[in-house]
């Protein structure tokens, strides 16, 4: 059995007279539990880039503080770039390649190492770098803690998209 995550439902596979399926949240069986989504890029997008969808365009997320709340609302990694309009492929529950342009304060992704989305547009950060924490308080000014995935190797993350955690109310 394999279990999958996406929009932070839990799908276990198991094998039904041949055929693999995938139990919903123990709710109903589905034979496709799909680790890419199809949007329209509601802005011109970069490969890498976490959004946020509005409708059936998706957008670069943000925790940055005094924002709308749906701007934290990150669902996924874009898996390539797309202009205004266009369709984008979405990574929501899979193993994403991330450029150092996606990720805030680092050069890389730092193996093992947590991820957050960053209060810059589309970039992603560890809890903790040399410019500061994600904090509501200081400098930093987040709104939202966001977490995106854990980093399997320099330049690629598993993403696992999780609720995020108000810090101001």
């Amino acid at each position: 059995m394999t279990e999958v995550a996406i929009f932070n439902r839990r799908y276990t596979s198991f094998d039904s007279s041949g055929t693999t399926v995938f139990l919903v949240n123990g709710g109903g069986v589905t034979t496709d539990a799909q680790s890419t989504l199809d949007f329209t890029a509601g802005e011109a997008l970069n490969q890498g880039d976490f959004v946020y969808v509005s409708g059936v365009s998706v957008f670069k997320a943000s925790a940055l503080s005094g924002i709308a709340p749906t701007n934290y609302e990150v669902i996924g990694v874009t898996a390539e770039s797309a202009p205004l309009g266009s369709g984008v492929s979405v990574n929501v529950d899979d193993v994403a390649v991330m450029l150092d342009a996606n990720i805030t304060a680092d050069a890389a992704l730092v193996p093992g190492e947590r991820y957050y989305l960053s209060k810059y547009t589309g970039q992603i950060t560890r809890y903790s770098t040399a410019s500061g924490f994600v904090s509501n308080s200081g400098t930093n000014q987040y709104q939202a803690l966001a977490s995106v995935g854990v980093a399997l190797s320099t330049s690629e993350l598993e993403v696992e998209i999780q609720p995020p955690v108000i810090l101001y109310s």
